[in-house]
């Protein structure tokens, strides 16, 4: 029964109602046990029933404290969380673990409650986390192209919030298997050798390998036994960019397990951009068929490394060569052939190349090197080298083997003393029109 609107006023209405009544019921009680009626006068009843209105206003005071108290530490947390849902980008979740949680001080329902109110607080903290994670996952896909750098950013991250000790990812480049991040794998290249791995690739599905046995797995840093290691395909539309490898001390929750497919999907249209970005900057900047700088890129990084030069004063040598005869070698034996004689000749410079030197197709059969810090003595000792290598060099296709040779000719500045990089080129294909006037398989280099 109701009396107001309010809970304690009702109590305090009943409780010293019940005082009044039993100060009204206590001097008929002594006089019933034999009290002589004396005793009884104006100022005894009147002292019972103020003592009925005290007991009854002690009782209501004490539930105020004892039960109140509690009712209001619950009523200003529960204020707490539901402003914080209306802003919860400003929830710090560790701090709402101290400020929101209730003390369970009983095992009555008043225990109950807050038990039930922590274990609410505790699942919307968790919730809160996980779209967290969720919105920072997403902006490092969205926000980052280069594969190396979205694979680190991702494994970090996934690392974190499955409490894995260890991990790597694992892209597919065109039919070969790359780790583009790896975090405590002591020696992950052996990794991409596994049987287990290609299966992943293949099949597309999660495999969970939980061990009761102590299996000891080799990081850089240390040596631990994991309890699962998880291998997630990255999936997308159908086809397996890469895989996700984790390896934890612990047991992953379904909750994780769950949330990780989100995690994964939005992992794939990531890399998906990723790797569409990376492949378009290889149709931009290099040769489709040699896989060297194309024209364009090669020229623009000619004109970096002649400013370079300039400000340092230091000597940068310039190569160009021309196979002998290539127009031969594609009417002999067609234009497979003659694909496959430039890749080699693309080798063979490679090889005979100086780390940190540029390497171009100028045209057809035409390839120019950029070579930083070369002077023309050195110009004409890597030239040499190459004429030679490729003269003694067999290109075998089917059951032919051909033969071919090159012409070269090289500069250097500031021997070659100009004024800008197209004068530096000019002298290289002045040089090589030499060597081919001469004779060809010779290389021709002045200033």
């Amino acid at each position: 029964m109701r009396l107001t609107r309010k809970v304690f006023y009702d109590l305090a209405l009943f409780m010293i109602g019940f005082g009044l009544v039993i100060g009204i019921i206590f001097p008929i009680f002594v006089r019933l046990i034999g009290i002589p009626a004396e005793y009884i006068d104006a100022l005894f009843v009147a002292l019972c029933l103020f003592a009925g209105v005290l007991v009854g206003a002690f009782n209501v005071m004490l539930a105020r404290t004892i039960v109140g108290r509690r009712m209001k530490t619950l009523s200003e947390r529960m204020k707490y969380v539901i402003n914080s849902l209306e802003n919860p980008k400003a929830i710090n979740p560790d701090e709402c673990l101290k400020t929101c949680i209730i003390p369970v001080d009983s095992d009555d329902v008043i225990g109950e409650s807050s038990q039930s109110f922590n274990d609410l607080v505790k699942s919307f903290l968790s919730t809160l986390q996980s779209e967290q994670s969720m919105r920072n996952f997403t902006e490092i896909f969205t926000n980052e192209l280069d594969l190396e750098k979205l694979s680190e950013k991702a494994l970090d991250h996934l690392l974190k919030y499955t409490q894995s000790s260890a991990g790597l990812i694992l892209v597919d480049k065109g039919g070969t298997i790359d780790i583009t991040s790896a975090y405590l794998i002591k020696h992950p290249d052996s990794i991409t050798k596994l049987d287990i791995i290609h299966k992943s690739f293949t099949h597309g599905k999660r495999m969970l390998f939980e061990f009761t046995e102590d299996v000891t797995v080799e990081t850089g840093l240390i040596d631990f036994h994991p309890k699962v290691v998880l291998l997630e395909p990255i999936n997308y539309k159908g086809n397996v960019l890469g895989v996700v490898l984790l390896a934890s001390t612990s047991p992953f929750s379904n909750l994780v397990l769950d949330t990780l497919d989100v995690y994964i999907h939005g992992l794939s249209l990531g890399m998906h951009n990723a790797l569409t970005h990376d492949k378009l900057e290889q149709i931009a900047i290099l040769d489709p068929l040699t896989k060297v700088f194309n024209r364009r890129f090669g020229m623009e990084r000619l004109k970096e490394e002649y400013s370079h030069s300039l400000r340092a004063t230091s000597p940068l040598g310039l190569i160009m060569l021309d196979i002998d005869h290539f127009k031969k070698v594609n009417d002999t034996y067609g234009h497979i052939v003659g694909d496959q004689c430039l890749i080699n000749i693309t080798k063979i410079l490679r090889q005979n190349l100086r780390k940190g030197d540029v390497l171009m197709r100028y045209g057809g059969e035409e390839f120019l090197a950029i070579l930083p810090g070369a002077s023309m003595l050195e110009v004409q000792k890597i030239a040499e080298q190459i004429r030679r290598f490729t003269e003694e060099h067999t290109i075998r296709y089917q059951d032919q083997e051909i033969k071919v040779t090159i012409s070269i000719g090289g500069t250097s500045y500031p021997e070659l003393d100009i004024d800008n990089v197209e004068e530096l080129v000019k002298r290289a294909d002045t040089n090589l029109y030499q060597s081919k006037q001469t004779g060809r398989n010779k290389v021709t280099v002045s200033s």
